[in-house]
């Protein structure tokens, strides 16, 4: 498919008519004057040179390189090609409050909806930057690590509601705290926290955060969500509908309004800056301006994609069409017998000649190679046409990478056992490809919900590449969600035992049921279930942290499953709290 980088230029399109008109009245401007002059003798030598067919074919030619030059300043692109480009950027933590006040909808259509719809406004301009998300109410959860996978974070932003934390309330020191947590040690000027919430602070905490964060050196910009004169909580039902208004223990309707003199202090504090979120989009302008303060450095390479500019091939076949009509004209004077017209005829034709050879020349290979043709074709979801591409080149000899390719593309295709036992034995290796290997395996394990065996493939990624962020987030997630099941399985109540039947002799039990597969693709294949879906290894590994921080975090993470544990235990608890819970 074509497209063009600036197609207003095409209209230049428009002047060929016009150009053509003019060029038969300068023609039949031209007739006429001869004919004048010497009449209508057939025999007249001046009558003779008239050719009337070749001075058509010469303003074709001209209007065609024309009309190939303005359609090169449009800048036509198709076909694709991967490239190494250098990310710049900063680390920012998106914090959002989903307490119940934020359901209030003094900002239509609700203030939740307001700072959710703004922080994925603003994940759209800060490429190149790493983005993490917590979301804070009566405790604050870090939902999203740091990460340059805007996909993720789009989805981690997308599900967040005001059930997403269990703990009702509201403790803005916690959300402090949590966002400097989530950023690593280092330059502090290189990143930043932004903040949606209507300033309530039921706790009572945030002005001890202030001093920590304000310590730390990292700016605060906070958005508040609301208005001072504020509105009614709702009460929400699983489908989001409001079906009563929140009371306080004297049964008074509950009233949230927007604490400015807070966040406006909390950005004093901290070097940052406040922003209002009263109406519908806010002060974004304002914000992505602030945000462009902040310093930014290098955040390694990544592989993209992007189209061919194909404007070269433009001007050189304009160029072409110039040398014909140059060569044309050069002809027509040797034949008349003109001196040095056979010397510039030749000169012409070599020239023709080389323009020709140059528009074409055959466009870089790298790009339709068998490799990233299976690239491609991963990518848009067909394992099987993959796997045979990635297949092709191995015929002819190919490096690890490829094999790891074809594994994986054989995997999500169908082929498990043997994919599986392939890439075990690649992920032997303790290089990219064994890295990718690694990745890709223990996150088709966890799709399939085998989480000891993808939990020690992606800790083997980590300990190999601290800095693999996909690899981080997949291995967070699949922890919580092994603690869910357990907790979920621990919640149901036993199955009584079969009385008869056939297998009573066998113990008299019930036959062990078979485990529910996961989501499954186009053709049956287990489909990955965690954040991040497996890669090609033609993809670099995501900078972020160094092996001694990779080391900490792995130690961390047993400390991040106990304190997960520990804070679902009490939350029948804390829901049955009374006073205030918005």
């Amino acid at each position: 498919m074509v497209t063009f980088s600036d197609p207003r230029l095409l209209s230049a399109l428009l002047a060929l008519p016009l150009l053509a008109w003019l060029a038969w009245v300068a023609a039949r401007r031209a007739e006429r004057a001869l004919e004048r002059l010497v009449g209508v003798r057939p025999r007249h030598p001046l009558l003779a040179q008239r050719r009337p067919g070749q001075r058509r074919i010469g303003t074709a030619l001209r209007l065609g390189a024309l009309a190939l030059l303005a359609i090169g300043a449009a800048g036509p692109e198709w076909g694709h090609e991967v490239v190494r480009r250098g990310a710049t950027g900063s680390d920012v933590v998106l914090v959002v409050d989903v307490s119940a006040s934020m359901d209030a909808r003094d900002v239509p259509p609700s203030r939740l909806e307001e700072a959710r719809r703004e922080a994925q406004a603003l994940l759209d301009r800060l490429e190149g930057s790493r983005i993490g998300v917590v979301a804070f109410a009566g405790d604050a959860v870090r939902l999203c690590p740091l990460t340059l996978d805007r996909n993720a974070v789009r989805l981690t932003l997308e599900s967040l509601s005001s059930a997403s934390i269990s703990e009702p309330g509201t403790d803005l020191g916690k959300a402090l705290r949590m966002a400097v947590k989530v950023m690593p040690g280092g330059r502090r000027e290189e990143q930043a926290v932004v903040l949606w919430t209507d300033g309530e602070d039921l706790e009572q905490g945030a002005k001890a955060a202030i001093q920590d964060i304000e310590a730390a050196g990292i700016r605060v910009f906070a958005v508040g969500a609301g208005t001072p004169a504020g509105d009614v909580v709702p009460v929400l039902d699983d489908q989001g509908r409001a079906t009563d208004i929140k009371r306080d223990e004297s049964g008074t309707a509950v009233r949230s309004r927007l604490d400015e003199d807070l966040l406006r202090t909390i950005a004093r504090r901290t070097r940052g800056g406040y922003f209002s979120a009263g109406r519908p989009g806010g002060e974004l302008p304002r914000l992505l301006g602030a945000l462009g303060t902040v310093a930014r450095a290098g955040r390694g390479q990544r592989l993209v994609e992007r189209p061919v500019a194909r404007f070269p091939l433009c001007a050189a076949f304009a160029a072409l069409l110039i040398a014909l009509d140059l060569v044309r004209t050069r002809r027509r004077r040797e034949d008349a017998g003109e001196p040095g017209a056979a010397l510039h005829s030749e000169a012409g034709t070599a020239a023709a000649a080389a323009l020709l050879v140059l528009a074409m020349w055959p466009a870089p290979a790298a790009a339709q190679s068998a490799w990233e043709k299976g690239d491609r074709a991963f990518r848009a979801g067909r394992w099987t046409e993959a796997e045979s591409l990635y297949a092709l080149r191995l015929k002819r000899g190919g490096p690890a990478a490829v094999k790891v390719n074809r594994a994986t593309a054989g995997l999500l295709a169908g082929g498990v056992d043997s994919a599986e036992a392939e890439l075990g034995r690649l992920a032997e290796s303790d290089d990219r490809a064994g890295r990718a290997a690694g990745y890709n395996l223990g996150t088709a394990l966890g799709g399939r919900r085998e989480y000891d065996p993808a939990l020690e493939q992606l800790r083997r990624a980590l300990e190999r590449e601290p800095r693999d962020a996909d690899a981080r987030w997949n291995y967070e997630l699949l922890m919580r969600r092994k603690e869910e099941e357990k907790r979920d399985a621990a919640k149901r109540p036993p199955q009584p035992k079969q009385g008869g039947g056939g297998d009573q002799g066998r113990g008299g039990g019930q036959a062990p049921q078979p485990s529910q597969p996961g989501p499954t693709g186009p053709q049956g294949s287990p489909q990955p279930t965690t954040g991040t879906p497996p890669r090609t290894s033609s993809q670099g590994p995501v900078p972020g942290m160094d092996r001694a921080q990779a080391d900490r975090l792995l130690g961390a993470l047993d400390e991040l499953q106990r304190l997960e544990r520990q804070r679902r235990r009490p939350v029948q608890v804390v829901q049955e709290r009374r006073g205030k819970d918005w």
